[in-house]
Parts: structure tokens; C-alpha cells; sequence
């Protein structure tokens, strides 16, 4: 088996020299769609087949985000390469092996006790979303790494300039930022660490509608535009929309459960199913479905593999052909009732409530953390949210304004509905 790693279509010319870099931490950072998480996956098969012992190991802060993340994405560049007979995978617990030579990818989420020093002898690691790692894990994960040769790989958004990541292997800003996100190498403060830095500029695979979004992002928010389309260290986010959030373990039992609510997606954009509950002034949300690259078909079967297709779903009424293909399916889904400025009268709908989000629902909680207003360049609020980190959270729109206190007429019949 020969793979020509000068193939220029294999790689983004970018990280060619990583290959060979034998820097104990490598950091790969910047902005969306710089194809950073691609190459760490390229890097991790090929250390596995070429190696005579490799076993890396995928880390993220939960484990169940590993499997629809870093193991897909070596799934299908696997299939892209034509090796699956080589390689053997397995669910649960997610793992990869090498046919030949025996070599493994293994996974462990940072929720789970026993995390990465139950693995021996591993060679390797990939943090993917490392700022979503608090400095505690991290050293707790690379002081248990011991003997040989390791290497620990890095993938993330430059998101505070406050984070850790950035006080203990980046020197001060100014030596290397370039405002026009146009640098590469950045010299660590630490010897044993290789950091470089890229924008979707450097992937030659982003699409056009990629680029436009990201582009979009320099009249709708400095802040966003900085970090997610210059791969630049953001600043503390202001405007976020909702605050009165919190974590908790699982919904109360006793809690009326109200609908689902929808939000499609597909190549840039996941889809999103939330579940809502509500207790008096309390909605409750967890995350059910929150996935990229679903066609309907698939939507509508993992519906019924978790066994809601009988209860309603509320979905956005701008995809009609996909809300009528799940109902073809069998799925109990109709459109949402809008309205005029519907978006803001849902947000503050919303805002009459606190919200408590179910730990598992890890991509809520970043959309939480994220939802913001434009801003105009004084920094006023211009009452519209930037439109990003916003799926699961009009799924959960869809369902306020149509299931409470809302008046609608739909082709099933006119109904009020007050929770």
C-alpha cells in the first residue's frame, strides 16, 4: 500500500511540514473552514498506518461529542482514500484499528472518569475544540502521557484572548498578530511547541458559500469577524441575547413536556431537534438531533431511532418540501406560524423565562454562550441577532411561538394553545 503524500490533492500545502514536525505540542488555531481539524485527522491516520506502535488517542471535554466530530471525520477521509478494508471500527467504545500492523485510535471524553490514563502507552493525542478544555484537564491529560515519543495535537478557535491557552504557549499578541489574519508561524514562548495559524484562505477546498458567510461576518460583528474569519483572538463577547441560563443534570420528571422544534441544515449547517419542556417560568431544552450533511431520509429515520415520531415537531416553514417529506415519512411535523418580526418577538418570549439546559446538550450551551446582537461600530445594539450560533436556539424559537400562548391556522384546523 503506497500513499504519495506529494500529492498536492491530499493536502492543504499549508501543514506539509507538520508531517514531519517533532514538536511535542502542535497547535493548529485560527478561523472557521481553514481545514485545520481535517489535516489533524490526515496527520493521525498517517501516523497510525506508517508507525510500527502508534496509538492516539481523540480527546474532547465530552465524549459523546467525539463521535459525530473527530471519528466521522477519520471515517470519511479513510473512505475518501479508499483504505476501509484496512481498517476496523467499533462504536461502543469508539476505536479505530489498523488491520496490518495493529496500530489503534482510541477516544476519551474529558466527562468521563476514566479519561486517558486507563490507555497505555500511548503515542499521541488530538484536543479537537482544546478551548472548550479547562488548564486542570489539560494537565491532568498530559502529565498521565509517559515514556517514548509523544506528540499532542491541538485544534481550536481563538476565541478570548483571556483563555489559558493563550498565557501558557503564545507570547504577547502584538509580536505576531497581523490584522489582515495574513501569518502563519507564531513563536511559542515554549520550545517543544509548533503553533501555526489559518484562515479558510488557506484551504483550497472552502466553498464559495463558505466564503461569502465569513466574509458576511465583517458588517455584521467586529468580534465575530475577527475570530471566525481571521482566526484573530477575540475579546469578551457583548450583546449576548439570552442570560438568565443554567446547567443542570437531567429534566425533572414532573416537568410538562410542550414539542419539539426543528431547524434544518445540511453542508454548512447542522440540523438541529430540540426537546422543550416548561414548569411555570422555567423552559427546560435538551438537545436531541445537532448534525451536518442530513438529507430528510436520514432525518426522518433518526427521529424514529429515538423514538419521536409521534410527537409534534415544530419546524421552520422556509423548507415546505422538507416538512412535507417527513410527514410523508410518517413524522408528526408542521411548520411554524412566523409572523411578522417574529424572530424578535420570539427572542423576547423567550427572555420571559429562565432557562435550564441539560449538561449533554453541549452544542446549546455553546450557542448560549454565543447568541448575540449586531452591534453597531459604536458598540449599540441594532435589536437583530448575528446569524451564527443560532440553530438549536430557533428550534427552540419555533416552539415558543407556536405552542405558547400563540394564536395559528394551519392546514390541520385553528387551535390556542396556553402553557
Amino acid at each position: 500500500m503506497i500513499i504519495d503524500l506529494t500529492n498536492p490533492d491530499l493536502f492543504n500545502p499549508i501543514y506539509l511540514p507538520l508531517l514531519t514536525d517533532k514538536n511535542r505540542y502542535l497547535l493548529l488555531y485560527g478561523g472557521r473552514d481553514s481545514a485545520k481539524s481535517y489535516f489533524a485527522a490526515q496527520k493521525v491516520i498517517i501516523d497510525t498506518m506508517s508507525k510500527s506502535y502508534s496509538r492516539f488517542i481523540l480527546v474532547r471535554k465530552i465524549y459523546a461529542d467525539i463521535r459525530d466530530s473527530q471519528f466521522q471525520t477519520i471515517k470519511d477521509i479513510i473512505a475518501d482514500y479508499g483504505l476501509q478494508d484496512y481498517f476496523h471500527f467499533t462504536v461502543n467504545p469508539l476505536k479505530i484499528v489498523f488491520k496490518p500492523n495493529g496500530n489503534m485510535i482510541l477516544a476519551r471524553g474529558l466527562d468521563k472518569e476514566y479519561k486517558t490514563k486507563s490507555i497505555k502507552d500511548p503515542t499521541g493525542v488530538w484536543y479537537e475544540e482544546m478551548n472548550e478544555i479547562s488548564f486542570d484537564d489539560f494537565l491532568k491529560t498530559t502529565t498521565s502521557l509517559r515514556g517514548g515519543v509523544i506528540q499532542e495535537i491541538a485544534t481550536f478557535n481563538p476565541e478570548k484572548e483571556s483563555d489559558w491557552i493563550n498565557s501558557y504557549f503564545f507570547p504577547p499578541k502584538q509580536n505576531y498578530e497581523s490584522e489582515d489574519g495574513k501569518f502563519y508561524y507564531v513563536p511559542s514562548i515554549r520550545s517543544d511547541t509548533t503553533i501555526l495559524h489559518t484562515t479558510y484562505r488557506d484551504n483550497k477546498y472552502c466553498t464559495q458559500q463558505s466564503v461569502e458567510l465569513l466574509e458576511s461576518f465583517k458588517e455584521a460583528d467586529e468580534n465575530y469577524y475577527k475570530i471566525y474569519s481571521l482566526g484573530l483572538w477575540g475579546g469578551e463577547l457583548k450583546g449576548l441575547i439570552y442570560k438568565n441560563w443554567e446547567i443542570i443534570e437531567k429534566v425533572p420528571e414532573e416537568v410538562q413536556f410542550v414539542a419539539y422544534g426543528m431547524d434544518f441544515g445540511f453542508s454548512n449547517h447542522p440540523t438541529a431537534v430540540v426537546k422543550v419542556y416548561v414548569e411555570e417560568k422555567i423552559i427546560y431544552i435538551e438537545e436531541v438531533i445537532y448534525e451536518k450533511g442530513l438529507t430528510n431520509y436520514k432525518i426522518g429515520n433518526k427521529l424514529k431511532d429515538v423514538k419521536i415520531e409521534n410527537d409534534e415537531i415544530i419546524a421552520d416553514s422556509a423548507e415546505p418540501k422538507s416538512i412535507e417529506e417527513l410527514y410523508q415519512m410518517g413524522i408528526n411535523i408542521h411548520p411554524a406560524f412566523k409572523g411578522s418580526d417574529s424572530v424578535r418577538v420570539g427572542i423576547n418570549k423567550i427572555k420571559e423565562y429562565k432557562l435550564k439546559v441539560t449538561s449533554s446538550s453541549r452544542n446549546i450551551i455553546r450557542e448560549l454562550k454565543h447568541y448575540k446582537w449586531k452591534m453597531d461600530r459604536n458598540g449599540n445594539s441594532l435589536n437583530e441577532p448575528v446569524k451564527m450560533f443560532d440553530h438549536a436556539l430557533d428550534a427552540l424559537r419555533y416552539v415558543v411561538l407556536n405552542k405558547m400562548s400563540i394564536r395559528k391556522k394551519r392546514r390541520f384546523g385553528l387551535r390556542i394553545l396556553k402553557i
